[in-house]
């Protein structure tokens, strides 16, 4: 397999879990919004690297925090990663907001697994992202706002 880029290396920039006082693990399903902000710039000097920064939140909906997912989370982390060759900013950008993107979110999620597996409710899962699904809506020119109120099954 031809391998166009490679992650170099990742940090946690900030990480909150909060617990949510009023989440009631008794009912069936939990509903909240997930929003992700992404940033990705190229190196200054070598065009072949570029950062990736993920902001991940997951906040209850109004009014419904009984309902919500057991932690209100906030992360955010940077991913250096290189292209084996100079390849046009806009292709570079392209395959970082789907492959990369998906890479830091899964290093995200395992943190914030690790995190929570300690904590009051246990171990909590980030819900799942569709990179291809965001990218389609930046072009399109809608808001990049991640997919809302995914539901999820007692943790």
């Amino acid at each position: 397999m031809n391998r166009v880029f490679r992650l170099d290396r990742y940090q946690i920039e900030s990480v909150a879990v909060v617990l949510n006082e009023s989440y009631d693990a008794k009912l069936p399903s939990h509903a909240g919004d997930v929003s992700v902000k992404m940033t990705i710039a190229p190196h200054k000097e070598d065009p072949t690297r570029y950062l990736l920064s993920l902001e991940l939140f997951v906040r209850p909906k109004k009014d419904h925090e009984k309902a919500f997912f057991p932690y209100n989370i906030a992360i955010k982390g940077r991913a250096f990663f290189v292209f084996k060759d100079n390849c046009p900013k806009d292709q570079a950008k392209h395959v970082l907001s789907l492959n990369g993107a998906s890479i830091l979110h899964g290093l995200l999620r395992a943190q914030v697994a690790q995190i929570t597996a300690q904590s009051v409710h246990g171990q909590f899962l980030l819900p799942t992202m569709n990179f291809v699904e965001m990218a389609q809506s930046q072009q399109a020119g809608k808001p990049t706002k991640a997919s809302k109120g995914k539901e999820h099954a007692k943790p």
